[in-house]
C-alpha cells in the first residue's frame, strides 16, 4: 500500500520496500509524471522532468513513498506524452533511450515475478 499523497504528519520508521514495475507511471504532488525506467533491488531509476529538460533520476524506496505515487494516467499516453517534452525541451540521451525501449517493450505486468 503507497503512502497518502496528502498525509504530510506521518514518519516512517522502517525503510519501505521497493514496489513498483518497469513502465509503471507515477506522479507527484504536484502532478508531474515519471516512468520507472529501471528497476534494482534499492533503488529505482524515474524518467521525468527535470528543469527544462528530460532526465533520469535515480530513488531509492523511502523517495519513492515520500514523493510519488501510482497515477491513474495510460501508460501508452505517459510515454509519448514525455517523448513530447524530451523533442520540445531537450532530454539526454539515456533518458530518450530508456523512453523508446520502454515504449518498445511496454509495460512489465503488475504481478510479481514467482521465481526471479
Amino acid at each position: 500500500m503507497s503512502k497518502d499523497p496528502t498525509d504530510y504528519s506521518t514518519v516512517d520508521f522502517i525503510a519501505p520496500v521497493l514496489e513498483v514495475t518497469c513502465g509503471q507511471v507515477l506522479m507527484d504532488r504536484q502532478r508531474h509524471i515519471a516512468i520507472v525506467a529501471k528497476k534494482g533491488r534499492t533503488c529505482a531509476h524515474l524518467v521525468q522532468v527535470k528543469p527544462g529538460m528530460l532526465k533520469i533520476s535515480r530513488c531509492t524506496a523511502r523517495e519513492l513513498v515520500e514523493k510519488w505515487f501510482d497515477a491513474d494516467y495510460p501508460f501508452d499516453r505517459a510515454v509519448a506524452k514525455l517523448l513530447e517534452i524530451g523533442r520540445q525541451h531537450g532530454a539526454t540521451d539515456e533518458a530518450r533511450k530508456a523512453l523508446e525501449k520502454l515504449s518498445r517493450m511496454g509495460r512489465e505486468p503488475k504481478q510479481y515475478k514467482l521465481f526471479g
